[in-house]
This record gives C-alpha cells, structure tokens and sequence, in this order.
C-alpha cells in the first residue's frame, strides 16, 4: 500500500507505523470518557472538546477529562513524530517539508486543545483548535495531489478522507446537523487515515516475511 522511496531506515519505518497505528486508541479514549459522564454524553448533540471539560456544570460533567485531554496532547505527539518518521515517503524537497511542517503545525494544535479545555476560555481553546482544523484538510488534499501517481491506492484513500473531512466542516459551518455529528466528520478522517496507513506500514514487514516463506516453500517442492 505504502512504501517508501528510500530502502533506508526499515526499522524507523515500521516504528513509526506501529506509532500511528496507536491513533486507533483515540476512539477507545472518546468512548471511555464519555461512558463516565454523570450528565450523560450525546455523540450527536456534544462536542469533542466537551469530553474535556474540567469542571462540572448543569449540562455536562466529565469525570475522565483528565484521560480526554492526555489523548488529545498524545495524539498530537503521535502526529507529529509519525510524519517524521515518515518524510522520505515523498519526494526530497520542498513537499516533504511542506507536510512535515503541517503535520507539526496539527500536532502542537492537537495538543494544545488538552492543554487549554474549552472551559477555560473559549476563544483560548478556539485558538489552539484552529491551526490543526484548517491544515488537517490542507494535508490530505496535498496527500492526494502528490500521491496520486506514484500511489494511487494511498491517494484515494487520501481523496476519500479530504472529502469526508470537508463535508463535515462545510455542514458543521452551515448548521442544521446535530454537531457531534458534524464535527466528527471534519475531525475523524485525518486520524482514520494516519490509523490505516500505519497499520498497514507495521505490517508489511510481516506480509514480506510471508511471501518469502511462500517463495521458500514453492521452491523447496519444485522439481529439480
């Protein structure tokens, strides 16, 4: 599905897959949280970000919003060492840096939403959303452009989660849609895509090693 350009760096490569495969946690986090909730948490009338809140209110109360927001500054870090880890996957050059630079940029933003929660000024938390909201989208429409030849099938996939991603932000900006839902839409598709594609990164090693096995096999029971 994916591999890289340069046959350098084996290890980092699937370390770095095993890295993002762990965004899969993210979800498990978010549906953690929200069980605890003593208000009772809607994932189509509630934000992501009130999972996160610290203190109670009449309309939502978050006993885990400890667990919430370590996810939220982990998944960041995972962001952020992942797309390093993966920079040779593009070409040398000003694309490679390009995402690299956009992938901090989403990672120090997805942090900061655990690190300022809503509840503590809602311009402040808007303000740490921003940047990852907006370059989240920018990411994987480049993904596709710049795949698109050299790996089609990733590129699709790349195609598939922008459009996910931009559907959700227009209805979210539009209204008229519950905005659990909404949100979820324009949130998911980026960590989605990091999820698939490091998992499948992690294993290829294992796929290599299986199809040599089967080369092996054949060999050892063809005629001489």
């Amino acid at each position: 599905m994916f591999s890289p350009r340069s046959p350098g760096g084996p290890v980092r490569h699937t370390l770095a897959g095993l890295v993002w495969a762990l965004t899969f946690a993210y979800l498990l986090a978010e549906l953690v949280t929200a069980t605890a909730w003593t208000t009772g948490y809607s994932f189509r009338r509630d934000t992501i970000s009130d999972l996160g809140v610290t203190v109670c209110g009449p309309h939502e109360c978050s006993p885990l919003h400890l667990v919430m927001n370590a996810t939220f500054v982990a998944l960041g870090l995972v962001t952020i060492v992942g797309a390093i880890g993966f920079r040779d996957y593009l070409p040398h050059g000003p694309r490679q840096w390009t995402i690299v630079a956009l992938a901090v940029v989403i990672g120090l933003s997805t942090a900061a939403t655990g690190v300022f929660p809503s509840n503590d000024g809602i311009v402040v938390h808007f303000l740490a959303v921003l940047p990852a909201f907006v370059s989240r989208h920018i990411v994987l429409i480049l993904l596709t452009v710049w795949l698109w030849r050299q790996r089609r099938l990733v590129a699709v996939w790349s195609a598939l989660c922008a459009a996910t991603g931009i559907t959700g932000t227009v209805l979210l900006a539009v209204g008229g849609i519950q905005i659990g839902i909404t949100e979820r839409l324009a949130f998911y598709p980026l960590p989605a895509w990091m999820a698939v594609v490091g998992a499948a990164i992690a294993a290829a090693p294992l796929r290599n090693a299986l199809r040599q096995r089967r080369v092996n096999v054949v060999a050892l029971h063809s005629p001489p």
